[in-house]
Order: structure tokens, then sequence, then C-alpha cells
């Protein structure tokens, strides 16, 4: 009876210093800072993306269509030769709208068709930009949506902004908790909120009407920004 007692008494200090280190270790663990860090790193833009295209309208779709097509291939054949790789070039949209004319306490009247076909260009030479918009409006473009300025290869800046989203991660940790004489430890858990290029410049273009100049002037940005955000949890010591 008296060995089965002391047994029992040794088996419940056993847990009990058990449950201390497993709180003790618990609060160590509890013990931690979470931060958000960003990475921000200039890269020279080398690819700009052109969507534009052309409108036609006439009484018949048929009659919209095949003129909107003898535009669409003069556009196209003017771009490859200005040396646009055929793979820089791509159709985004095709569509045939009906013209309704609305009358008073009457149903739509259907005056005719408008037919729209909108390209994407890649122009990679950042200097024919401006003369290659303004061939395109001489060959019968009359619909120009955007014109946007990117980095087409932004992985060797991802890296680097990865790099510098951790630094300000941490630097931050440490900032706030210098203070309060608290050691930053290891990362508990990293998580990237969000990533990519953003480009400086995306401006809509101007009606095909007043591009009366020799070529359309365009200003390409020197810089773009790729950015990257991160969010930190570290333990502390």
């Amino acid at each position: 009876m008296k060995a089965r007692t002391i047994t029992l008494f040794l088996l419940i200090c056993f847990f009990t210093s058990l449950s201390r280190y497993a709180d003790a270790e618990e609060s160590s663990i509890d013990r931690w800072i979470l931060v958000t860090g960003e990475g921000m790193v200039e890269a020279p833009p080398d690819l700009a993306i052109l969507r534009l295209g052309v409108k036609t309208t006439a009484k018949v779709a048929q009659q919209a269509t095949e003129s909107n097509n003898e535009s669409i291939k003069k556009i196209l054949n003017t771009l490859v030769e200005e040396d646009i790789s055929q793979d820089d070039l791509e159709t985004l949209n095709f569509k045939i709208s009906p013209l309704r004319e609305y009358r008073k306490n009457q149903p739509p009247l259907v005056i005719g068709y408008e037919v729209s076909n909108t390209l994407l260009v890649k122009v990679r030479d950042l200097v024919k930009v401006g003369e290659i918009m303004q061939l395109v409006v001489d060959s019968g473009g009359n619909d120009f949506e955007s014109l946007t300025f990117t980095v087409e290869d932004t992985l060797p800046y991802m890296e680097e902004a990865r790099v510098l989203a951790m630094e300000n991660a941490l630097y931050k940790a440490e900032m706030m908790t210098e203070a309060l004489h608290i050691g930053v430890g290891q990362p508990l858990t990293i998580k990237e909120l969000s990533q990519g290029s953003r480009p400086i410049q995306a401006r809509r273009m101007l009606e095909s009407s007043v591009m009366m100049a020799k070529e359309v002037p365009v200003q390409a940005p020197q810089e773009l920004e790729v950015r990257v955000k991160v969010e930190v949890k570290f333990a502390l010591n």
C-alpha cells in the first residue's frame, strides 16, 4: 500500500512538472510580434502595350464587317512592315452590334450595324511608339483604348524587392521592441501579401481625329516600380 502511494505521488509530481514545462513552452511561443515589410525596386520599362482597333458602321452587317476587315488587314500589314513580330500581335475582341433608333411608344428600329475589332500590340522599341501609333491612324485605326508601359521580365527585380521587404520587416520589429529591451528572434511565419510591377504610366489615348501630327507625341517613363509586401511573425527573446 505504501509503495502504491509513493508511486502515485511520483506520478503526480511528474505530470505537474510536465504541465509547468508545457505552460512555459507555450508562454515562450506566445511571445511574438507581427509586422509588415515592403521592398521597392525601380526598373526601366522595356515594353509598351497598345490596345487599339477599328470601329465601322453600315446599314448592313456584312458591309460593316468587310470595311472593318480591310482596315484591320492594312493595320496588321503596316505593323509587320515596322518589324512588329506576329507573336506580339493579338486579337482581343471582335464584336457586331445592332444600332437601334428608339421611338416614342414604338419598338426600337434597327437602323444599322457597328463592327469593332480590337488588337493588342506589343512594341519593344519604345522610341517608335508614337510613330507606330500614327501609322495605325493613317491605316484606318480609329479606336484607341490605352497605352501602358511595363517590364516584361520582373523576376530579377522581384527577388531583389523580396530581400528588401524582409530587411524592412526585421527593421520594424527591432525598432518597435528596442525601447522595451526585448530581443527579436527567428521568424515563425512569413507570408507574401502582394507582388508585381506597377505601371507608372497608363493613359487614355487621344481621339484619332485630333492626331494630326507627324507622329503621336509619347513620353515613356524613365522607371517603373516593382513592389513586394510581406507579413512576418517574429519570436521575441
